[in-house]
């Protein structure tokens, strides 16, 4: 508990000090790891793929980094597929994100590989609160959706849950001249497979970056290049199994962000992310994650 209320305090600071950071940090364009409550447009249509990558190699005993006699490596590659479409005006968007898993395990025993579809999730977002004026904007969003079982739970190294699950979030974003702020609250409503009864979480997101350029555009759209720093966090409770907790399983991990993205006109965008935990303090004994690459792109369709 104690451990909590000290993340809890890490994110209030971490809050403030993007807060006051807008003074002299700005940007432009969609964050790479965080939502955005800014929609496509009236006939907005698109899709978004990337690849991420994901190394899962340190064992940690609550936190503290252990000898691992096994010498255990996991590498996911995932690349989810998103396609959002706004429904009725541009304050109303469903979507489907489809992600596809290839997973490696390396030990010393052997190696174990397993690909395919992953859990389907389903969403709606709905604009909550809008306010423009001249070169800035200020928008609430908020989006619930639902994670389908459809990734195979069976096999050795697992492709899904097995469970349906709920998510609800709200996201804030404020874009003003080359300045610009997003913060999201996710709260995830896990289920039970079998007699394991998932742990939920709570994710948040903070981003803030800096439109590199143009400086002034002489004319719009225009090619522009954007950095991004962006804190990625979140706490899970542990999971039970037949009404009795699993202590190896929970816990809380925040990760420091970095990226760019590449803006080159009003239809298409190059981005990538390197994510590294700045704090990893998971339950019991567990393999944490080491560090995340993404790349990918997004297109609008009309």
């Amino acid at each position: 508990m104690m451990k909590i209320k000290q993340y809890v305090f890490v994110g209030v600071v971490c809050i403030a000090t993007l807060l006051v950071a807008t003074d002299i940090v700005n940007a432009q364009g969609p964050p790479i790891n965080t939502d955005t409550p800014i929609m496509l447009g009236l006939e907005g249509r698109g899709i978004r793929f990337f690849g991420k990558i994901i190394r899962t190699g340190t064992l940690r005993s609550n936190g503290n980094k252990i000898p691992d006699p096994s010498d255990s490596r996991i590498t996911a590659m995932i690349t989810p597929v998103v396609i959002p479409y706004n429904l009725f005006s541009d304050k109303w968007q469903i979507g489907i994100i489809a992600p596809f898993v290839n997973i490696d395990l390396n030990r010393n025993s052997g190696s174990i590989t397993n690909s395919g579809l992953g859990d389907i999730k389903l969403f709606v977002k709905r604009l909550l609160y809008q306010y423009d004026r001249r070169n800035e904007t200020f928008r609430i969003a908020s989006k619930v959706g639902i994670k389908l079982p459809t990734g195979d739970e069976n096999s050795s190294l697992a492709l899904g849950t097995g469970s349906t699950d709920i998510f609800l979030s709200t996201v804030f974003g404020w874009v003003k001249n080359r300045m610009g702020l997003f913060a999201e609250g996710i709260y995830n409503l896990n289920t039970t497979h079998d007699s394991l009864d998932f742990g939920d979480a709570f994710n948040f997101n903070l981003a803030f970056g800096y439109r590199v350029f143009p400086g002034r555009y002489e004319t719009y759209p225009s090619p522009q290049l954007n950095a991004y720093l962006e804190i990625n966090g979140s706490t899970t409770n542990r999971n039970q199994l037949n009404s009795v907790a699993v202590n190896n399983s929970g816990g809380t991990v925040v990760f420091l962000s970095p990226g760019i993205q590449f803006i080159g006109g009003r239809r298409w965008l190059l981005e990538t992310s390197l994510q590294y935990p700045i704090v990893n303090e998971q339950h019991g004994v567990q393999l944490a994650k080491d560090w995340t690459v993404s790349l990918g792109s997004r297109l609008l369709l009309f």
